[in-house]
């Protein structure tokens, strides 16, 4: 499976001159994203249209049985952050969409993310960056009562747009009528920019 989504993204990300490409993996979960950078295309200037892929596996949830892989569409705006050195920032939107144990799952969660390239003296980059999405039961739909995604990690970049990757991310995606945490892990990964 992994293998099959490391492929596709680079497909995609040489077919349509993709901004960003990373896979994070831990013992269990797969994610894969894909973002495309719209200035690149046309006028849209940083700003990005996006796809991931999380097969996510029931010891990291301990509330679905069985979880179906969750899917995402995405659109932000990402800018740097002026008189702050280093710091980007990004608002957008999100798709989400998933089965939870036979029940349909559907949200469209709003979000900032953000990136500081961290002030060290050194050969290597380092950054930190995060995450926070968030859809109330208006936004949500079908099986659907809200979303909430959090995510924070620690990237290295040994050579020139290639990273590795040490994060947390916790996806709630609770139904109208029970609360589930669809996936909550550490992982690794590794990201490219083009």
């Amino acid at each position: 499976m992994l293998k099959k989504i490391v492929l596709i993204a680079l497909i995609c990300s040489a077919a349509f001159g993709a901004h960003q490409v990373e896979v994070n993996v831990n013992d269990k979960d797969v994610e894969g994203q894909i973002r495309l950078d719209m200035g690149r295309m046309g006028s849209l200037a940083h700003t990005y249209v996006g796809a991931r892929f999380l097969n996510g596996d029931n010891n990291n949830s301990q509330t679905i049985a069985d979880p179906d892989a969750l899917m995402e569409v995405s659109f932000m705006a990402q800018n740097d952050v002026t008189g702050v050195r280093g710091l980007k920032i990004g608002l957008g939107f999100k798709g989400e969409f998933t089965k939870i144990d036979g029940q349909s799952y559907a949200a469209i969660p709003l979000g900032i993310e953000a990136e500081l390239k961290l002030p060290l003296h050194s050969p290597i980059a380092f950054y930190l960056g995060g995450a926070l999405y968030y859809a109330p039961s208006v936004l949500a739909f079908k099986d659907a009562d809200d979303y909430f995604e959090t995510r924070i990690h620690l990237d290295v970049e040994p050579i020139e747009n290639a990273r590795v990757e040490v994060g947390y991310r916790q996806i709630d995606t609770n139904l109208k009528n029970r609360s589930v945490t669809y996936n909550d892990s550490w992982y690794f990964g590794l990201r490219l920019d083009f």
